[in-house]
């Protein structure tokens, strides 16, 4: 009986030592534990920085060649339309508006023979069109062209 007792207190300690640390192997510490943490919150911290700021970027660059695509829309509107001697009186037509921006087309007059552009209505033939589209509070884009009564 007292084999017997032997035999299963020897199995008994041969199976509680298996989840035990062997011999010769130590676990980390507590500090150890911490810095790892602290390295790998920081990696992460970097990982989402660099994200948020691509994510800046990209809606950025949609911004710019949305308003590209909508200023060279109207700027093509008004080089298509006839020349208009007075534009505030009968202006040119206008792109569809698009949520988000807005679009302003500004005319100035040439004073003949040699003068500047003014913002006073004038029949000389020739106008400045400048067409600027805003974002939010921001212009995203302006183009300036010429249109000549031929």
């Amino acid at each position: 009986m007292v084999e017997a007792i032997g035999a299963w207190w020897g199995a008994v300690r041969r199976w509680s030592t298996v989840a035990k640390v062997q011999e010769g192997q130590e676990g980390f510490s507590l500090p150890e534990e911490l810095v790892s943490l602290g390295i790998l919150a920081f990696a992460f911290g970097i990982i989402l920085a660099t994200l948020y700021t691509g994510t800046l970027g990209v809606k950025a660059n949609q911004d710019r060649v949305s308003g590209a695509a909508l200023g060279r829309s109207q700027m093509e509107l008004v080089m298509d339309a006839s020349y208009r001697p007075d534009p505030t009186a009968a202006p040119y037509p206008t792109v569809a508006p698009q949520s988000g921006y807005s679009v302003g087309t500004g005319v100035e007059y040439w004073t003949a023979p040699s003068g500047p552009f003014t913002s006073n209505v004038r029949n000389d033939g020739l106008q400045r069109i400048t067409v600027t589209v805003s974002g939010g509070a921001a212009t995203v884009l302006q183009i300036a062209s010429y249109k000549v009564d031929r």
